[in-house]
């Protein structure tokens, strides 16, 4: 009988890596419904309750803008060097110093008493939000099994809505001028289990493969298969070595382009020709007739613990090789790179300029000019429609395939916000409250997720770390983008804004028709861009 891919310990890895992406979603969202008081607007409106202590700090428009969007700039600077970050110190080393930023970020917005401080702490909270949106993807697209890669890739994005939620709902019991603090400090707390819980995830398989740790490879992909003593078939050996044989070749293939041309920039690709002194490969017949070899070998590394100085000892061969990371200058010039970098930059900005960080960042305001009494509420709901129709849409990421998806997302969302402008500008409070839903809704059915897991489908091994640190580049300065200029326009044009979104969002649909290829069931760059 086949072994269940989906283990115990797979769900505890996705969950524990994925905290960062929701401490990412509840930074985006904290200030959303506390904004009047954190901001001293509500006073005005509150002032007959004289006996309530009045914490809060003064801001304009601007101001306001300035401090959420802050956070992007924060997330930019990191998203720069993360992908290289991940590549040197290993996916579960960046993500436990990502829990720094997250720790002390929040604390320091905690004891703001002024504009700057607030900002400072917005700066450093967004610096590990940046770093983890590089590193999740990475990391949830190296341990998952490949019929899998999907829907645990849109755990990101379900995390990051969770997040939304989770500060949402904070703002329900938490929105006034003494209580405020307590919303902010909570993403602290949330930041230390996070370190906490960090070190009993393993290190990325394909990452120890990459630098050569074997060994150690192979111990984090039998912990990820939730495999123990007396509890492991023939089969499950095979596929562990099979797939740190894949690694290896890739590695050795990237090295062996490198080698021969002096620069993988450029060259044409060829199907290589297997060579077989570099690499002693490990068979499936061999394996069958060295069964009881192997489980001594299981043994052995089952009371190990990963990273020990215990040699391999099968016959994969271990010997070092160099593996090439692309840079930057070779992504982004290189003829090999242009198609890929130019749909990345197209999707990881569309995610932004549609819009859905308006209603993220002042969805309250947004929907207080509809529901004046029940603004806030209002918002929690759509937040919770949001992690619903995530959820639902996560397993036909790996069945509908990624490009349908994104067509549907981007589509439905120039139409909503179509009928959004309409009926703010109209006072149509119904249609206004259906559309901002169905908005978020659309955004949740590809727009959301699939960005954070098809930058690996698209690239190759090589490039993935710079692809990423390009694509979130990009991502972060729409982000701030959207965050800073959304409430001067409002203030400007109102109800119009919604319309320069929805043409927006038209443009992107074409473009996605144009030029996004279908990741879906494609394993190399060859096969994705052929």
């Amino acid at each position: 009988m086949s072994r269940s891919p989906f283990t115990f310990r797979l769900v505890y890895h996705v969950a524990i890596v994925c905290l960062g992406a929701l401490q990412f979603g509840y930074h985006l969202s904290e200030l959303n419904a506390p904004e009047a008081y954190i901001s001293c607007q509500a006073r005005y409106r509150d002032f007959f309750r004289t006996s309530e202590l009045v914490d809060c700090i003064p801001m304009n428009a601007n101001q306001i803008g300035l401090v959420n969007s802050i956070f992007s700039i924060g997330g930019l600077i990191s998203a720069t060097v993360a992908g290289r970050a991940a590549d040197r110190f290993g996916r579960r080393g960046l993500t436990m110093i990502n829990c720094i930023s997250y720790i002390i970020g929040p604390a320091i917005m905690s004891v703001s008493t002024n504009f700057y401080v607030l900002m400072l702490g917005r700066f450093i909270s967004g610096l590990g939000s940046g770093a983890s949106l590089i590193v999740i993807p990475m990391y949830l697209n190296e341990i998952s099994p490949a019929a899998m890669t999907g829907m645990i890739g849109a755990m990101c994005q379900e995390f990051v809505n969770i997040g939304i939620l989770t500060a949402q709902i904070f703002g329900i019991f938490f929105s006034d001028f003494t209580k405020w603090r307590v919303i902010v400090s909570i993403g602290g707390i949330l930041g230390l289990m996070n370190l906490l819980l960090i070190p009993f995830c393993v290190e990325s398989p394909k990452w120890l493969t990459l630098r050569n740790r074997t060994h150690d490879a192979r111990v984090a992909l039998i912990k990820l298969r939730g495999l123990s003593r007396g509890d492991v078939a023939e089969a499950d050996l095979i596929e562990i070595d099979d797939l740190i044989e894949s690694w290896k070749e890739k590695r050795l293939k990237t090295v062996d382009t490198v080698d021969s041309g002096g620069s993988s920039s450029d060259s044409t690709y060829s199907e290589p020709v297997e060579d077989t002194d570099s690499v002693q490969k490990i068979t499936a017949s061999q394996i069958a007739s060295e069964i009881g070899k192997q489980q001594d070998v299981l043994s052995t590394i089952l009371s190990s613990e990963e990273g020990s100085t215990l040699q391999s000892t099968d016959s994969i061969a271990d010997a070092p090789h160099n593996f090439h990371q692309v840079s930057y200058k070779e992504f982004l010039t290189s003829h090999r790179f242009r198609r890929p970098l130019i749909v990345i930059v197209g999707i990881l900005t569309a995610q932004q300029f549609c819009g859905i960080n308006t209603m993220i960042f002042y969805g309250v305001a947004i929907l207080s000019t509809l529901f004046p009494t029940a603004a806030v509420l209002v918002n929690v709901l759509i937040s919770l429609l949001n992690c619903i129709v995530n959820l639902g849409v996560a397993p036909l990421v790996d069945r509908v395939g990624r490009r349908p998806l994104l067509l549907i997302s981007i589509g439905g969302m120039s139409t909503s916000s179509f009928l959004l402008a309409f009926g703010i500008l109209k006072n149509v409070t119904a249609l206004s409250g259906v559309a901002a839903t169905v908005f978020v809704a659309f955004f949740s059915v590809g727009l959301g997720p699939i960005p954070f897991l098809i930058i690996p489908e698209l690239t190759e091994a090589s490039s993935v770390g710079v692809a990423q640190s390009v694509g979130f580049t990009c991502n972060w300065i729409a982000v701030f983008l959207v965050g800073y200029l959304f409430p001067i326009l409002n203030e400007l044009i109102g109800g119009f804004v919604f319309f320069v979104l929805s043409g927006i969002a038209a443009c992107y649909f074409v473009f996605t028709w144009k030029f996004v290829p279908e990741t879906k069931g494609k394993t190399t760059f060859e096969a994705v861009w052929s």
